[in-house]
């Protein structure tokens, strides 16, 4: 009996670190894991908002662009957690001057000197931008935007007011 409860108690570590070991992804399943996330992106849309929160894993750093800091206008915050970081640029000045153009897409190509961006889904965003970079865990392009005036207009539609805007998982949801 002894033997068995000290066996048991033995394994138990072994058999509690292969459940949570992951099953290696290949290349091709990862390429088309991010062009699955990326894809509701590629559309010919802009969002205004108030706040926007956009999560990724450190593969997409290159799709989502980053604003530019005027001092007098703006602050930027980088903040480090546990496998986390957080960079907040936040627009102090209030008006529209200050506000942030985000852009999610394909990344540019570093040898088209033609300043043309491809395919994207931009952003202006009167108040504050958190792009938070997950360094571990499932691979994300997600984004979350906010408050009060929140407007869309895709592909030359007339601009509207919804209630929510959210690409999770590589579904967009308004």
């Amino acid at each position: 009996m002894r033997t068995e409860t000290s066996r048991m108690i033995w394994c138990a570590p072994l058999l509690l670190a292969a459940a949570c070991e992951s099953t290696p992804v290949s290349d091709e399943q990862a390429g088309l894991a991010e062009r699955r996330l990326l894809a509701p992106y590629l559309q010919p849309r802009s969002v205004g908002c108030s706040e926007l929160v956009v999560e990724i894993t450190p593969n997409f750093h290159l799709h989502v662009s980053n604003p530019g800091v005027d001092p007098e206008r703006h602050r930027f915050d980088r903040v480090q957690k546990t496998a986390q970081v957080d960079k907040v640029w936040t627009n102090l000045a209030g008006g529209q001057a200050g506000w942030f153009t985000v852009t999610i897409g394909a990344p540019a190509d570093p040898t088209d000197v033609s300043g043309e961006r491809g395919p994207c889904t931009t952003f202006k965003v009167m108040n504050q931008f958190t792009l938070r970079v997950r360094e571990r865990g499932e691979m994300r392009l997600d984004c979350e935007a906010r408050g009060p005036g929140l407007f869309v207009q895709e592909g030359g539609q007339p601009l509207r007011e919804v209630q929510g805007f959210a690409i999770a998982d590589g579904v967009a949801r308004y």
